[in-house]
């Protein structure tokens, strides 16, 4: 039975009603960057000749946590372009140099230093912008922010120049960031950008410094920038980026280490090749060619233990990454690890005036979805059947406050095929309120062998959507939301694991800001209200949770929730309350502390019987001298029924990591996991211990965000019923080189 839209329906027809009044006023120039005939040397050093008449610009406002108060210390920067580069250095100055906090990390990575660094909201439409961060001792840092969604992200890699130094009075950082590697609107005669110029500043509380003041009752971010005008009459010129790339791998597996001997496999070595094509200034061309797709960084370790829930893992692949967020709605409807064995990829992605626009087509030689339903979600393998996979996305922009947006998804291979169509708004409504709506429709195809084995139809067809109201005001905030998935609601190639599923959530809050030199700097208490019925309107679940939260000394942070409510499952209700934690400090520069705990009276998924659940997850990061780092997370669960303790479990994760300099690294990670259970508790047969153990040693080095080798070692072992202790079930070494050619 289809769910129905009816309150999309309703925002909907208000927000074309009322849609003219998403026009405003453009926004005159606050700052004119001037040209250079010369481009500075990138080395920390500034001087006076390089920089001669760059434009200054003092970052004379505290933002946070003081509300628009007189920044505490003084910091200065520089801008001027030089037809190919916009050009930026920060002179930062310290009253205590000594305390500034700044380690050797890998890009993307030093957000709890001190840093400096610019946003650009290069299109001036208020809605997406690149920004760029460098630390003291020059480590990048770059994201795109998505005033859209409200989601920023730094898995985007851009290729740019920046240095940093540690001075007597403070540190000085220098960077030079070619246009070719951001996106800017073409055919113009001057360019105008929105612009925030920051600095953080990270001692007792972290201050965030910059050169425009915040409006605390507004909604959007980017819509508070000052404005830059420059770069006249630019001039296309070549932008082509090819990266070719080699690979070796050597593997050995022995699936029983009881019984079988390893087996050696040839050493596998292959080549491929990405493209970045810049159209013009606003449209990229990708492709890519025999594609490796191979992972540097392990992935998390998850806890899966009594869930039954699809398990969520970042996109960590380049060419997926680049112009990922013009394919993003609120739903996650194009998720690309869903795509695991590509043969070849071809994406385009541009924006020209109002126009947004992206295509992906890649095809897949292993095809896998997921299976949603309102108890759980499975995992589906179509066994040697490939896919073409095709992503379709158009958005427009009407004035500066209303957005209107459609996505096309399909995938295809054999019997089995996936299309989904979506329609959606996000529409800004005055100063603090946003509503944001979102309607999808999808048909499927299963193939007989899927049909039987998770007794589904051999067509499905359905529809989904989401409503969502939010006030964010100083101190006042309410989010309302409402969204329902059919009973047939299947998106393949996106991250979607509910179906049959109708959910309202009410959650006001208030937040009280005294700022600095209080024992809060700031703190505040919430509520939510939630109900979760299928679509034939029987009550799945309903929740109500009360928590307060507070910021404080030593840049702590803690929060604390109870809630109420009961869930259904296996044709019964169950009683779900409990008491949530989290505490945050970081006592010095270089060092976290962290505990996320549970304490609940919940379902026994397996067994389908109320149990008692304590969940901890002590986490800690310390920076031994500026290039040693640990990090270390373990998540432990026990679980107990009324016959006595079902089950518990440890994993935990280890990382060390060797900076030797910005570009090189030595990493080795360990991932342990160890669970025992009551098998005799259990309806179905259960090993009563399973250990896991996978290490992984890498170096890597990297010139730049995309030129890059690296070498490791990796193994795996497991001990289950068959095995009295850890064995070993598979072991590798890899290599990859990639560089990349700019021209």
């Amino acid at each position: 039975m289809p769910v129905r839209p009816s309150l999309f329906q309703r925002l909907l027809a208000a927000a074309l009603l009322f849609g003219a009044l998403a026009l405003n006023t453009a926004h005159a120039a606050d700052y004119r960057i001037p040209k250079s005939a010369t481009t500075p040397t990138i080395d920390g050093v500034i001087t006076p000749d390089e920089w001669q008449g760059a434009l200054s610009v003092r970052l004379t406002n505290e933002t946070r946590p003081a509300q628009n108060q007189p920044a505490p210390v003084a910091t200065e920067a520089l801008l001027m372009e030089d037809g190919e580069n916009f050009l930026v250095a920060f002179i930062a100055e310290d009253p205590e140099p000594g305390k500034i906090r700044a380690f050797y990390r890998d890009r993307d990575r030093s957000f709890q230093d001190d840093f400096v660094g610019v946003v650009l909201d290069t299109f001036n439409d208020e809605r997406r912008a690149f920004e760029f961060f460098v630390n003291p001792l020059g480590i990048q840092m770059d994201l795109i922010q998505d005033d859209v969604s409200g989601n920023e992200d730094a898995s985007w890699n851009a290729i740019w120049d920046s240095a940093g130094r540690i001075t007597d009075t403070g540190f000085i950082v220098e960077m030079k960031i070619p246009l070719k590697q951001i996106r800017i609107a073409s055919g113009l005669e001057l360019q105008t950008w929105g612009i925030d110029l920051l600095r953080f500043y990270p001692r007792d509380v972290r201050h965030r410094i910059s050169n425009n003041q915040w409006n605390y009752d507004t909604s959007c971010y980017l819509c508070q920038l000052q404005k830059a005008e420059g770069f006249p009459d630019l001039q296309q010129s070549t932008n082509l980026q090819l990266i070719p790339t080699v690979t070796a791998q050597l593997n050995e597996n022995r699936p029983n280490p009881a019984t079988d001997a390893w087996t050696r496999k040839d050493l596998k070595t292959a080549a491929g090749l990405d493209l970045r094509w810049g159209l013009d200034a606003d449209t990229v061309l990708n492709a890519t060619l025999n594609p490796d797709f191979s992972q540097v960084e392990a992935d998390n370790l998850e806890l899966d233990t009594n869930n039954t829930y699809t398990l969520f893992f970042q996109e960590r692949r380049e060419f997926f990454l680049d112009g990922a967020e013009y394919f993003n709605t609120f739903e996650n409807l194009v998720h690309t690890r869903n795509i695991q064995d590509p043969d070849y990829g071809l994406k385009l992605t541009g924006k020209r005036g109002a126009h947004t626009y992206a295509v992906l087509a890649a095809n897949d030689q292993r095809t896998a979805f997921i299976v949603p339903g309102n108890q759980g979600s499975r995992v589906a393998t179509l066994n040697d059947t490939g896919s073409d996979n095709l992503a379709l996305r158009y958005r427009y922009d009407y004035g500066r406050n209303l957005t209107l947006g459609t996505l096309l998804t399909h995938r295809e291979g054999g019997d089995y095929a996936n299309t989904l169509l979506d329609a959606d708004i996000n529409w800004r409504l005055g100063a603090s309120d946003r509503i944001r709506a979102q309607v999808m429709v999808t048909d499927t195809d299963n193939p007989l062998a899927i049909q039987q084995q998770y007794q589904l139809a051999p067509t499905q067809s359905d529809r989904a959507w989401r409503a969502e109201y939010n006030h964010a005001g100083e101190h006042f905030g309410l989010n309302l939301r409402s969204f329902g998935y059919g009973e047939d609601y299947r998106a393949d190639l996106g991250f979607a694991t509910k179906a049959d599923y109708v959910e309202t959530n009410l959650n006001p809050s208030y937040r009280w800001l005294p700022g600095t030199g209080h024992f809060f700097n700031q703190f505040g208490v919430f509520g939510v209200l939630v109900q979760v019925d299928d679509v034939e309107g029987d009550r799945l679940q309903d929740s109500r949770r009360l928590g307060a939260w507070a910021d404080g000394h030593l840049q702590s942070y803690v929060e604390v929730s109870v809630y109420q409510g009961e869930r259904f499952y296996d044709n019964r209700f169950f009683t779900d309350d409990g008491i949530n934690l989290f505490s945050s400090i970081k006592p010095w520069g270089g060092a976290e502390f962290r505990l996320d705990a549970n304490r609940s009276r919940t379902v026994d998924f397996a067994n389908s019987r109320p149990g008692d659940s304590l969940t901890l997850k002590p986490g800690l990061t310390l920076q031994l001298g500026r290039h040693l780092q640990a990090q270390l997370n373990h998540h432990y669960q026990r679980f107990d029924v009324d016959e006595g303790r079902l089950f518990e479990t440890n994993l935990s994760d280890l990382r060390l990591t060797w900076q030797f300099s910005a570009r090189s690294f030595v990493r080795a990670v360990l991932l342990y996991g160890d669970t025992t259970r009551a098998a005799q508790l259990y309806r179905s047969a259960m090993d009563a211990t399973s250990k896991s153990l996978a290490t992984q040693l890498l170096y890597s080095y990297r010139l730049n965000a995309q030129t890059r080798f690296f070498i490791g070692y990796g193994d795996n072992a497991i001990q289950n019923g068959n095995l009295t202790e850890l064995a070993a079930v598979n072991r590798s070494v890899f290599a990859k080189f990639a560089y990349a050619w700019q021209y």
